[in-house]
């Protein structure tokens, strides 16, 4: 679609809502650009997740003007926006893409144990434990700052949630199936070689 035909269907759409349904509608754009995805899973996404998925028509062609996509994925309850430039992408650094990997395996290794509507959860222990197993980092303990600042991103871009003290080994860590997203791998084979790169 042009960005010429996105702008007139927009314009359409956006014509036919009611106040409440542009308020919501300019939320939930905010909270896209800011946030990348709306988790169905997510307590605080739940009501922007289902307002979106009504205006989903209207969403698509207004970030279509912006070179955005918008993308619904109901088996995963997430809704997400995607450049289709290569441009305003997030690089994680080091630990971050470590943890992320491994929270990744983690999810795997859980949901083929629990049943199709449980939530994925591990703990600031457990997840320390699998690095520690990669060797990529001799001397890690599980309680340096790099370590928790990598948690904190990844709350932020709502791959993983948490109420606790991250220096506590049992505090809880929910992983959402927006990991599936960012770390698109068809086996575990492919995620150990992508580990493997960082030996």
């Amino acid at each position: 679609m042009t960005k010429s035909e996105a702008q007139k269907q927009f314009n359409e759409r956006y014509q036919k809502l009611t106040d409440s349904d542009r308020e919501a509608f300019s939320r939930i754009c905010l909270k896209l650009l800011d946030e990348t995805y709306l988790v169905r899973e997510k307590a605080g996404d739940l009501k922007d997740y289902v307002k979106a998925s009504d205006l989903i028509d209207v969403l698509r062609p207004y970030f279509a003007i912006m070179d955005f996509d918008v993308y619904a994925d109901r088996e995963k309850g997430v809704i997400y926006i995607r450049t289709s430039k290569d441009s305003n992408r997030i690089r994680f650094l080091k630990m971050e893409t470590i943890v992320a990997l491994i929270l990744r395996y983690v999810y795997d290794d859980e949901s083929r144990k629990a049943s199709i509507n449980s939530s994925i959860s591990t703990t600031v222990g457990h997840l320390a434990q699998e690095i520690i197993k990669t060797e990529i980092y001799p001397n890690f303990d599980g309680r340096t700052r790099e370590y928790r600042d990598a948690l904190y991103s990844l709350r932020k871009y709502k791959l993983i949630d948490y109420d606790g003290d991250l220096t506590q080994g049992t505090t809880p860590i929910r992983i959402y199936r927006s990991i599936l997203l960012v770390v698109d791998v068809d086996s575990i084979d492919s995620l150990n070689a992508k580990l493997e790169k960082f030996k």
